[in-house]
């Protein structure tokens, strides 16, 4: 799959039979879907779990499992991080437009524990604030083309910063 940043909360994932649109809401070969509730499309599995106004998306396909948070604004219960499950690759938020400020979205990212991280809602000082808490040093990237055999070990985790 190849993955675009297409800037505040919106991404675009294209694989050999799927175009998915990820924002606010989510659309897939573009049928969208009215929000939280479990559906099946094209072979993506996808599940919309409510969240105070916000609907986080995880979506399991190509033996992957990602998850959109949306704008959450707070820390997870424990009921959302179970539902959430196991992820592969993470789109979080890092403080804008509404987000959960940093200090949150680490504590998110440390329920969650997943195998790569892309941030998204992020200005240049949240940015620079988690790449150094995360130990990044890389730069930014446009597209992502990725595959299962690409993620890394369990125990590790990458980040990927797209550029928009």
């Amino acid at each position: 799959m190849q993955i675009k940043y297409k800037g505040g909360e919106s991404f675009e994932i294209k694989s050999k039979d799927v175009d998915i649109s990820l924002s606010s809401n989510i659309s897939i070969n573009g049928f969208i879907f009215p929000g939280p509730g479990e559906y099946e499309k094209s072979g993506v599995i996808l599940n919309g779990i409510p969240d105070q106004g916000n609907t986080i998306y995880v979506a399991s396909f190509e033996d992957m499992t990602v998850c959109h948070l949306g704008r959450i604004n707070h820390d997870l219960t424990e009921d959302e991080a179970k539902q959430i499950g196991n992820v592969d690759i993470l789109f979080l938020p890092l403080g804008e437009e509404g987000s959960a400020e940093l200090k949150i979205a680490l504590k998110i990212l440390s329920k969650i524990d997943p195998r790569m991280v892309i941030p998204m809602l992020y200005n240049p000082i949240n940015l620079a604030e988690f790449k150094k808490s995360e130990g990044y040093t890389d730069g930014e990237i446009d597209v992502l083309k990725i595959r299962r055999t690409d993620l890394p070990e369990e125990e590790e985790r990458k980040i990927v910063i797209l550029s928009s």
